[in-house]
């Protein structure tokens, strides 16, 4: 590995104009020198390709590229294209409207690059103007090893890392896979539970950020349709089914994302509880008219 490995920041983008900008100052900003920034559009109909070839004309580590056909339209098939053209040792995801604190690639480098089968988390808050911010305080913020721990304090402690906080490298992505692009949501949760199985250890950054944007109008992790309902249960049985090769007990984590799907669709679409008895085993039975009177009874008389 070379003193100052190349990282690769793939950017997928559809019509954000007027955000990607900012994205891309952070990453310009950046105190590590040697990346390379990949922004792949997934068909914007707004003047994307103006701001992000500005910056392809300041700077030759910005690349831009359009989605081809051969993958599938959405952010997975961009992010995948993205991976695919390029040439770093490590790869940052990123979102065109979230940002990377100055000192975020070259403070997770600093922490893997002589490290293999690593990936490096760091701090991260959400932010609506990116100079008024406040970081999460979280208990998830350590170090991991074996990695699949991490995987259990989401369940057990309700937490999570947003995509872009991790540094990953490559190489993992080439043993794990890389983004379904057939899933419409949660694809973020199945990737990386397939990073993270096959990582040998999570190293957090404690002197770097991201930050996650809150008021984009990004409806793409709501359950707002039954199709979106559909791919988030086959989104949760794909993790299930990986976790199934570790010998540990992942069921928190599991009946985690379990109950939020569950108490997103039980109104609008209660058919896909009913069509899917077993998967929703746990929470049917949490929620049975004996079970809510069983608590009512064991809260009145505690």
């Amino acid at each position: 590995m070379t003193e100052n490995p190349l990282v690769s920041i793939i950017i997928p983008t559809y019509n954000r104009a007027h955000l990607i900008g900012e994205t891309l100052d952070s990453v310009l900003a950046q105190t590590y020198q040697n990346w390379e920034c990949i922004i792949v559009d997934d068909g914007s109909s707004d003047h994307t390709h103006e701001v992000v070839g500005a910056y392809v004309k300041k700077d030759y580590r910005f690349k831009y590229y359009h989605r081809p056909d051969e993958h599938l339209p959405g952010g997975n098939g961009a992010r995948n294209y993205g991976f695919k053209m390029s040439q770093g040792n490590y790869v940052n995801w990123l979102d065109s409207d979230d940002l990377f604190s100055e000192n975020k690639i070259e403070e997770q480098v600093k922490l893997i690059k002589n490290k293999t089968y690593t990936v490096s988390t760091c701090k991260w808050g959400r932010f609506e103007d990116k100079d008024d911010f406040k970081l999460k305080n979280l208990e998830v913020y350590k170090d991991y090893k074996p990695a699949y721990l991490l995987l259990k304090d989401y369940g057990e402690k309700g937490m999570f890392f947003p995509p872009h906080s991790f540094l990953v490298e490559k190489s993992l992505i080439i043993k794990s896979g890389l983004w379904n692009e057939n899933l419409k949501i949660n694809q973020d949760g199945e990737f990386f539970c397939r990073v993270i199985i096959n990582t040998e250890e999570v190293v957090f950054s404690s002197l770097s950020y991201i930050l996650y944007r809150s008021n984009s109008n990004n409806k793409t992790s709501d359950l707002v349709s039954e199709i979106k309902a559909k791919h988030a249960i086959v989104s949760w049985r794909l993790i299930e089914d990986q976790l199934k090769i570790i010998e540990d007990d992942f069921s928190a984590y599991i009946e985690k994302g379990k109950f939020y799907i569950y108490n997103k669709i039980a109104k609008d679409y209660k058919s896909l509880i009913d069509e899917n008895p077993c998967f929703f085993k746990e929470q049917k039975r949490f929620y049975s008219i004996k079970s809510r009177l069983l608590r009512k009874l064991n809260k009145l008389f505690s």
